[in-house]
């Protein structure tokens, strides 16, 4: 590989399958000076602390641990590093399960190059990607949440209530004060409270720019409006 190509430093691969690892390798090793490959959870986790990579790229099954708890001890021991999940499963539990354990991003491999490479240049740019299938599973999952869990990892790095996840989704469907109010059991001042809130955290002024950013953001679909 020529080095005085490449965009950034170093990455690290963690899937058992070297099919995989290998096309990962073809398709994104020109982006990186120096490219690592394991095959176990508990190789990888060697490999990174030697290595110290800007990205890793792990799958949740591994032959040894889940994904999750291997994601969960690379950012405790490497808490700046960008991990992204790579993996054939569709399962919202085990999505939500890499979401909680620290994932940066999510892409399944079914995606195609564009996409893939394009989740890497946004980690690397120190933003975050989920695929749609993935973005889907944690908006139904925390909608309707009671708890505070952050949805960072979807929408930037701006901290969203389940809550607010609800409020935005009604908001763009143009579901009136009062009805929102009836809806979500709270009173109409509580509502204009969390619009204004919502409004100064997306920087919008109008609907109009709730909406944009609800549709950029996987927040809503086109054609849910």
């Amino acid at each position: 590989m020529d080095a005085t190509n490449s965009t950034y430093k170093s990455i690290l691969v963690i899937d058992d399958h070297k099919m995989v690892a290998n096309g990962i390798k073809l398709i994104a090793g020109p982006l990186f000076e120096t490219f690592y490959m394991a095959h176990d959870g508990a190789s990888g986790m060697s490999q990174a602390l030697r290595n110290f990579p800007e990205l890793i790229i792990v799958d949740f099954y591994l032959p040894d641990m889940p994904g999750d708890l291997l994601v969960r001890q690379l950012k405790e021991k490497l808490p700046s590093v960008k991990i992204m999940a790579y993996s054939f499963s569709y399962s919202s539990d085990i999505i939500i399960k890499m979401l909680k354990a620290g994932i940066d991003g999510y892409v399944i491999k079914r995606e195609d190059d564009k996409e893939f490479i394009n989740a890497i240049h946004l980690l690397m740019r120190g933003r975050d990607y989920f695929c749609k299938e993935a973005r889907t599973h944690i908006i139904n999952r925390f909608s309707t949440a009671t708890d505070d869990f952050a949805l960072k990892h979807i929408i930037g790095n701006t901290k969203f209530s389940g809550k607010e996840i609800e409020l935005i989704r009604l908001l763009c469907k143009q579901v009136t004060t009062k009805e929102i109010s009836r809806y979500l059991n709270l009173s109409e001042r509580t509502i204009e409270q969390y619009r204004s809130n919502i409004m100064r955290k997306v920087n919008a002024k109008t609907l109009a720019g709730i909406i944009k950013f609800a549709i950029q953001n996987g927040v809503i679909m086109v054609d849910e409006l």
